[in-house]
């Protein structure tokens, strides 16, 4: 079963195809509208409108589509993570250094910048902030005794995969030296948050408020894995140095 993209409603079928060069595009049944516009368009204005953060491109994506690689989208957006993680811990390896710091503590920081633990730290973060966002909204339904007609955790850990790319931005820092403790980074967290609130409410069927609702606590627990990470290497080199 299909939805119709403006109103998010079941359709049975998008389209009829006559013949292999005539293909008729249906409306939807309750709102009257053209159930999927999406068919007969290019994929990078699909694109274009994922990046504008548009609910109808969001809905083709995750229900009208072929596309299955959520998989490797999600090692992508991992990979891209760890990079600019080790990337913003290499300049501020760098720069200690540069201040002359002992050899002690520059030793610990290599270790703490050491690509393969921040591969690890980055999908415990990742892995973590799924796990909670799956729970807090399975809580939410249990307590509200109903589910949208077509919610399913594989399609809501599609749609955080989904929401999660607006991180990818995050690879310009690295190509311009904007690094994470900056104001573009906050401006691609920004946008992340609003890229997964859409996606949340899309397969969840909430509004804004409901969306980050069930995404908060997942918010707060992979902000309290990135920092506690940080806390605890700084404890090491304490240790360490004394």
């Amino acid at each position: 079963m299909y939805v119709c993209i403006n109103c998010g409603a079941e359709c049975s079928e998008l389209f009829r195809r006559y013949c292999p060069s005539v293909l008729k595009i249906l409306k939807c049944e309750r709102c009257g509208l053209t159930a999927d516009k999406y068919i007969e368009y290019d994929p990078v204005v699909v694109f274009v409108d994922l990046v504008l953060i548009e609910k109808p491109a969001y809905r083709h994506l995750l229900y009208n589509s072929n596309f299955k690689a959520y998989w490797k989208l999600g090692i992508i957006l991992w990979l891209a993570e760890s990079m600019r993680a080790w990337s913003s811990c290499s300049m501020s390896d760098t720069g200690s250094i540069a201040l002359g710091a002992n050899l002690v503590y520059d030793d610990t920081l290599q270790g703490r910048c050491n690509f393969y633990s921040l591969l690890i730290h980055t999908a415990l973060a990742f892995a973590a902030f799924v796990l909670t966002v799956i729970a807090t909204t399975e809580l939410r339904w249990f307590a509200v005794g109903g589910r949208p007609f077509k919610y399913s955790l594989k399609d809501l850990t599609r749609a955080l995969i989904v929401g999660g790319c607006g991180k990818l931005l995050g690879l310009l820092g690295i190509a311009w030296r904007h690094i994470a403790s900056g104001p573009c980074y906050l401006l691609i967290q920004g946008y992340t948050v609003l890229c997964l609130l859409m996606a949340y409410s899309v397969v969840c069927k909430s509004g804004k408020g409901g969306s980050l609702i069930g995404l908060i606590a997942g918010f707060l627990l992979y902000g309290y894995i990135c920092t506690s990470a940080s806390t605890l290497h700084l404890v090491i080199s304490n240790v360490t140095l004394t």
